[in-house]
């Protein structure tokens, strides 16, 4: 079976996502088409990065997913942003599956170690990159679900944006991470990874300070503590969370003055 998949911002109230979803069925009917993820917001590419990331060992070789999520460049300011090109769309493999998806740093946001080919498609008419998850996105994905060649689309390039996550690290008596992503739950994922965790930590014990409360042990559910109070647990991509039982940690935990930018930093300290 044939799987392609869909991260997108497009959401769900205009007709942009049934377009394209209807052209891929018109030309190749076969191909069953998964949303991963349509309403990435703010065009914030680390979501996405992290969407694609913990769902790529849950789908079989040949997988065609296509990222439609640009790096949005801020030309009012001296930051050229190490040559962002939104014109130029890539093409990779990644876990045996084709990624394809604007120059936007998305590969090596996945995988700090990425060193697959890349390439960069070939495609005729600016009007192509305003609708390009139709106009360019879905020709490549069926060039590859027939099987034909790479070079055929696209050229080898070396010249890609390379972008790079937060790691959290030791400083001292502290683990240190950030909050690298938040689901509609309002549970906080932080980078902090249970093996990072316990290499750390140990068998010493440890205290998480949040806002309201200290926290001093990892639960296994949200259950465990009462409606309404703060946890931290490993979630099921392997992630240390912190959520609240029933509500939203981000907005219970965060500040309420960061507006659109998410920074949320979560700090360890270990006891001997």
């Amino acid at each position: 079976m044939s799987i392609v998949t869909l991260t997108t911002d497009l959401g769900y109230r205009d007709p942009y996502l049934a377009i394209v979803k209807a052209k891929l069925a018109v030309a190749n009917p076969s191909p069953h088409v998964i949303d991963l993820s349509c309403e990435v917001r703010d065009n914030n590419i680390s979501n996405a990065a992290f969407i694609l990331k913990n769902a790529l060992p849950h789908f079989p070789a040949g997988t065609v997913h296509l990222v439609a999520v640009k790096f949005i460049v801020d030309k009012s300011t001296n930051n050229k942003n190490q040559g962002i090109d939104n014109s130029r769309f890539l093409l990779s493999k990644m876990n045996g599956q084709f990624v394809i998806c604007p120059d936007n740093g998305l590969f090596t946001l996945i995988d700090a170690a990425f060193n697959e080919k890349v390439y960069q498609l070939y495609y005729e008419g600016h009007n192509k990159q305003h609708f390009f998850l139709k106009d360019v996105f879905v020709d490549a994905a069926l060039h590859l679900l027939a099987g034909k060649n790479i070079p055929e689309i696209a050229s080898l390039t070396e010249d890609y944006y390379k972008a790079f996550q937060f790691e959290s690290f030791v400083n001292g008596g502290l683990l240190r991470g950030k909050g690298i992503y938040v689901d509609d739950f309002g549970n906080i994922i932080t980078n902090i990874t249970q093996d990072k965790f316990y290499e750390v930590v140990g068998r010493r014990s440890f205290t998480i300070t949040l806002p309201g409360a200290r926290l001093n042990k990892i639960h296994n559910t949200y259950d465990e503590v009462k409606y309404g109070s703060p946890l931290v647990l490993f979630n099921s991509f392997g992630y240390l969370e912190v959520a609240v039982n029933g509500k939203s940690a981000f907005n219970m935990l965060c500040p309420r003055d960061i507006g659109a930018t998410f920074d949320f930093n979560l700090l360890i300290e270990l006891h001997d």
